[in-house]
């Protein structure tokens, strides 16, 4: 069962891995941008410079029709209901961050990237702002003004609350956003360690085994990349979907969502299964016994004990590959598909001995086969129609065979 193991283990730190790139912090994440209320007055009531034709006659009907304010009154009105006032030795420090050049390097780090307009992110869990965002929870509001006052006069931010969907589109910090990014590699790396190094079992000169390459190691690459794809494919898109970073939440349906992917990821995992098979097994000839090694057990097989030989389709069922023929024939997409699945032509041997039991295995496109049935035929075991037909290399049976 190690290789089994082996592979269970590296899928799990595989799984491990893409959720520490992918899922985002949970909660609300803030957003801040100075706002200039000075400036923001005299471009509502100053002429308009640079413009003409009817950009400038326009203005200037807006301006004659918009009654005239003071600045405090224009302020009032701008953030009517929708002003903070804030006290605290931590808001020196936001505001100022929040009104500098891009780059200041207190703040840096919490910059929006790819905006018209500077931008510093916080989450909810960071203080002070759990407070404000529960009060504004409570009404039901996600905007807000905030002033604070400074020595030369009162400064304003204003503060988005958004979730991380949003937050990703607008283009917030991944570090913030994505804590856990920066030690995604260690359980990839420790997931290869643990593929490539656990040791594997030595099986003597000699013995029948499938080649490794082509049989068990690109297949687990195939493996692991299409189940890490469609693993992370609901992560990615679901928190942009649903603008949280649940992807479980059966009352928002993120988790059927994130389960419709995930089963199609099963579907490329279970490989893993059948490659454990393949790097488990082997099978040695003496002269009056086989040796047989497959996943978790090791038998000896006397050919004296063998009644007979059968053939094993290990083809997928029919009404499988019916079902997807007549899938390609209503989406030619599926058509390929449908042919893959159709042409497989994947067989094994049965033994049937004499006390009734019997034993089954794998047989088809493994190197030194032709062995085996040169050893069965010399200990005189009788071999069905079928399996006489796949040694001579004319393959499986036809569909007028199958009835």
């Amino acid at each position: 069962m190690k290789e089994l193991y082996r592979r269970l283990g590296t899928l799990c730190l595989l799984f491990l891995a893409i959720l520490m790139f992918f899922v985002p912090r949970d909660g609300v994440f803030v957003r801040l941008y100075s706002v200039d209320m000075g400036k923001e007055y005299r471009s509502q009531y100053s002429p308009n410079q640079g413009l003409f034709g009817a950009q400038a006659a326009g203005g200037r009907f807006i301006r004659s029709v918009t009654p005239f304010r003071t600045i405090a009154g224009f302020i009032d009105s701008q953030t009517d209901k929708r002003l903070l006032a804030v006290e605290g030795e931590l808001w020196p420090g936001i505001f100022t961050g929040a009104a500098a050049a891009p780059g200041y390097p207190p703040t840096a780090w919490r910059e929006a990237g790819e905006t018209y307009r500077k931008s510093l992110y916080y989450h909810e869990d960071e203080e002070p702002f759990a407070s404000l965002l529960s009060g504004m929870a409570e009404k039901g509001e996600t905007f807000a003004y905030l002033k604070h006052s400074f020595p030369d006069g009162p400064r304003f931010l204003a503060m988005t609350a958004e979730g991380p969907g949003t937050a990703l589109d607008n283009g917030a910090p991944r570090g913030l956003v994505r804590p856990y990014r920066s030690l995604a590699p260690w359980p990839l790396l420790l997931g290869a360690v643990f593929y490539l190094f656990l040791p594997r079992r030595k099986f003597p000169p000699g013995a029948i085994v499938y080649p490794r390459w082509s049989a068990v190691i690109l297949p687990d690459v195939l493996s692991f990349a299409m189940t890490g794809f469609f693993f992370g494919l609901p992560l990615v898109l679901g928190v942009h979907i649903f603008n949280q970073a649940s992807f479980l939440d059966f009352l928002n349906g993120s988790a059927w969502f994130t389960l419709v992917f995930w089963a199609m990821g099963l579907i490329f995992a279970s490989i893993l299964y059948w490659t454990a098979k393949y790097a488990s097994f082997a099978l040695q000839i003496s002269p009056d016994a086989l040796f047989l090694t497959v996943l978790g057990k090791d038998r000896r097989i006397a050919f004296s004990d063998i009644a007979s030989a059968g053939f094993v389709d290990y083809r997928p069922p029919k009404w499988l590959r019916t079902i997807m023929f007549i899938a390609g024939l209503a989406n030619w997409r599926m058509m390929g598909q449908a042919l893959l699945l159709s042409g497989r032509t994947d067989w094994g041997i049965e033994f049937f001995f004499r006390d009734g039991g019997s034993e089954r295995f794998l047989c088809s496109n493994i190197p030194g086969a032709g062995r085996l049935f040169d050893a069965l035929r010399l200990h005189k075991v009788p071999l069905s129609e079928e399996l006489q037909r796949a040694a001579e290399g004319t393959g499986v049976p036809g569909p007028e065979e199958e009835s």
